[in-house]
């Protein structure tokens, strides 16, 4: 009982590590490389193109790159065992977190939190690429002082996530408080080179 009480723990403990994990890619590994290196390019090419996620292929073996990290360090602290179960909750959380970032684009807040990370992972995406990392928790954005109250999000109209904007192609009512757009009515132009450029050099795009 006691042994797998610690399994718990260790497993617990993993998904727990996932937001610092979560800070740490988003901002090292993607913005700061700013096209180095493949995870870099991936992040990147969806700040250009925000209908654009990496294929399952590449967030497998993103996934297998981190427990190739996590699973030594962890085994070296607490044994093999500890490491298994806290490098599994690790993963499961990455996986997670996976989900809850594309619906942040695809799907429309249900409650007060997820009002609050799309509001903060748009403000990230169209107002300052440099801030607001955490996706899923400001907590090491508080932390690192990489934290920007969004305030009202401006979103390119083009750019514009599926839940934001009515048949019309305004902000719904729900949402105004939160947002405006800019653009002409009823753009939804392909990303150009300007945005691809601005995405790489972790500039906010064109209003």
């Amino acid at each position: 009982m006691k042994n797998s009480r610690s399994l718990v723990v260790a497993a617990v403990a993993g998904a727990a590590s996932w937001t610092a994990t979560e800070y740490g890619l988003h901002r090292f590994a993607t913005h700061e490389m700013r096209g180095r290196g493949p995870a870099s390019v991936e992040h990147l090419e969806h700040h250009a193109d925000v209908t654009y996620y990496a294929p399952a292929s590449k967030k497998i073996a993103s996934a297998a790159v981190t427990s190739a990290v996590a699973y030594p360090i962890a085994a070296a602290v607490s044994g093999r065992r500890r490491a298994t179960a806290f490098t599994a909750g690790l993963i499961a959380t990455y996986f997670g977190y996976e989900v809850a970032h594309r619906r942040t684009h695809t799907h429309p807040p249900r409650n007060r939190y997820g009002r609050w990370a799309r509001r903060n992972h748009m403000h990230h995406h169209f107002g300052t690429p440099t801030r607001n990392f955490g996706v899923t928790s400001l907590v090491w954005d508080r932390i690192w002082a990489t934290y920007e109250e969004p305030g009202v999000v401006t979103v390119p109209r083009r750019m514009a996530p599926v839940w934001l904007l009515d048949e019309t192609g305004e902000v719904r009512a729900e949402f105004a408080g939160d947002y405006v757009v800019t653009g002409d009515p009823g753009s939804k132009a392909c990303p150009g080179e300007r945005d691809r450029a601005d995405a790489f050099a972790n500039v906010a795009p064109a209003q």
